[in-house]
């Protein structure tokens, strides 16, 4: 059988769900931009899920609109910028 190469791939453990239910507290939060937020992958939504390599990763909002955070992220020497939905990051509490 062929190797699967696709963006989910080696993931089972990092996209499944917990037995803890969130809910839609995720939906009363209220964001601005300069917030530190960590991607945390909802393996329930799959439209605009980050890639797995995200998971974990603390990030900062750039810009807050009604479905959609821009939430940039540093990896290495680079600056990603990834379009996600707000059930897919939670706020970062220190």
């Amino acid at each position: 059988m062929p190797k699967s190469h696709g963006s989910k791939r080696k993931s089972r453990s990092i996209l499944t769900k917990s037995n803890i239910l969130k809910g839609i507290s995720y939906l009363l939060i209220n964001y601005k931009i300069g917030d530190k937020v960590i991607v945390s992958i909802d393996p329930s939504e799959h439209n605009t899920m980050p890639h797995r390599r995200y998971q974990g990763k603390i990030g900062i909002i750039k810009e807050v609109g009604k479905r959609i955070i821009k939430v940039s992220i540093t990896i290495g020497n680079k600056e990603k910028t990834l379009q996600t939905k707000r059930n897919h990051i939670k706020p970062l509490t220190s």
